[in-house]
């Protein structure tokens, strides 16, 4: 084809394949357009390329149909991370997710006081529940924790400096570093110690007038061994108070419950952050936590205050559809089966022999030749939490006499792709991630490629 035999828009624009497409005609006239314009560029690249006018529409249909899919489809993670940050971290409970629709598709008492028809606060039941689960005085909700703690530092003081450990001015996810979040936030970073060895009197020494906090970041996916000194809250309280200088604790994953009844090594909680003297926690709530997407401020009610009135708050606050199911996730606490409501914690807590009955299961209708039973893998929470923390678990993998990459293609092409990971040249599906209601998928879509 050459560039004179190029269809004309009008042309396309009344193809029969279009007219079951419900799309405006000048969207689809865009559609064509830019369709139009990239055949032009590889014809003037290449004369001699072969296009026909029903490779054209074809390609057209492809862009009407991505465009129109929805963003975001279900994906079964065998990858063996809980909390997979590529993957949307933590999973709701079905019960949550029933309630969003009322919320969502009605109006409702964000801001009011139904009963007095007066305006109120969005965050005053979620500060109530976080009051009861943590102890702290009150609290607020952002977008995420990374906008909550610029947020946070911003009310503190325009130029005002803050004092943060050398061991802790670290880069959390996505790139961001904290002396860059601090520096967005209009503060001064002023770092103290050394990388392995910080003590009280470094703090102590490096307070001057324009000292508006200390911040303390927990280690939550990185450790520092061997020769090493860090100051904990309770420590760092005892001057915060005698010099009136706040302690803003950033606790990452943020915890509500002992880890170690899980099996975990000891995470602190925000609880105890709350009760070792920090003035300021927090946290998301996407995590270890297992809600939406959010960053948690918790503390004294006049710092929160002064939080919430700083300008930036309103842009930076929680939506309703975030808030309500981080209410909801909020309740499950509340409640003596929370780890069996909640799924992160559901996952954590599956047993090694429930995770064997269901891959015995599984390998009794699946091609038993092809696959086979592992039961010395490992899982990890994942989320920037616990490092160097796996968990037993079970999984099916097919072995190195098979095209490895061709079967992980096929799941990733599926209406629900399957996600597993490659561990010692063999392809790996771990059990404990995988929702057990989607076993009879697992086990359709196997025995599809391999009849």
């Amino acid at each position: 084809m050459n560039l004179k035999k190029i269809p004309s828009v009008n042309d396309l624009l009344i193809s029969k394949k279009f007219s079951k497409k419900n799309i405006r005609r000048e969207l689809l006239k865009n559609i064509i357009n830019k369709e139009l314009d990239l055949v032009r560029k590889i014809l003037k690249n290449d004369d001699s390329a072969n296009i026909s006018k029903a490779e054209i529409e074809s390609n057209i249909l492809l862009r009407i149909d991505s465009l129109t899919n929805s963003y975001l489809k279900k994906i079964i993670n065998g990858s063996g991370v809980i909390l997979h940050t590529n993957l949307g971290r933590a999973p709701l409970s079905k019960a949550i997710s029933k309630n969003i629709y009322d919320v969502i598709s009605n109006y409702s008492d964000l801001e009011i006081d139904i009963t007095t028809k007066t305006r109120n606060s969005r965050l005053d039941n979620i500060s109530q529940l976080l009051n009861l689960i943590t102890g702290a005085e009150k609290a607020t909700v952002f977008n995420n924790n990374a906008l909550a703690l610029i947020v946070t530092l911003a009310s503190l003081g325009k130029g005002k400096e803050i004092l943060v450990s050398r061991s802790e001015s670290i880069e959390i996810g996505g790139g961001f570093r904290i002396p860059e979040i601090i520096k967005l936030s209009g503060l001064k970073i002023v770092d103290i110690g050394t990388t392995n060895k910080t003590y009280v009197r470094d703090y102590d020494e490096n307070i001057t007038k324009n000292t508006v906090g200390f911040l303390k970041v927990h280690k939550s996916n990185y450790k520092i061994k061997g020769f090493t000194n860090e100051i904990s809250i309770k420590e760092l309280s005892e001057l915060s108070k005698q010099k009136n200088i706040p302690i803003i604790h950033d606790l990452g994953s943020g915890t509500l419950v002992n880890t170690e009844k899980f099996n975990l090594p000891y995470e602190p909680t925000v609880g105890d952050s709350v009760n070792d003297g920090a003035d300021i926690t927090l946290f998301s709530s996407d995590k270890l936590l297992g809600g939406p997407q959010s960053g948690i401020v918790i503390g004294k009610k006049n710092l929160i205050e002064k939080i919430n009135s700083y300008p930036l708050s309103r842009a930076a606050r929680i939506d309703k559809l975030n808030l309500s199911i981080l209410n909801d996730s909020l309740i499950n606490y509340l409640k003596n089966d929370y780890h069996e409501t909640i799924p992160v914690w559901n996952l954590i807590n599956l047993t090694q022999d429930s995770l064997k009955k269901r891959a015995n299961d599984i390998i009794d209708k699946i091609p038993r030749d092809t696959f086979r039973i592992r039961e010395d893998i490992k899982s990890t929470i994942g989320g920037g939490t616990f490092p160097d923390t796996f968990i037993d678990s079970v999984g099916i993998s097919i072995g190195k006499t098979h095209k490895i990459s061709k079967l992980e293609n096929y799941f990733l092409n599926l209406s629900n792709p399957i996600i597993g990971r490659i561990e010692n040249d063999e392809f790996l599906l771990d059990l404990r991630t995988i929702f057990e209601e989607y076993d009879n998928y697992l086990i359709s879509n196997i025995n599809k490629y391999f009849k």
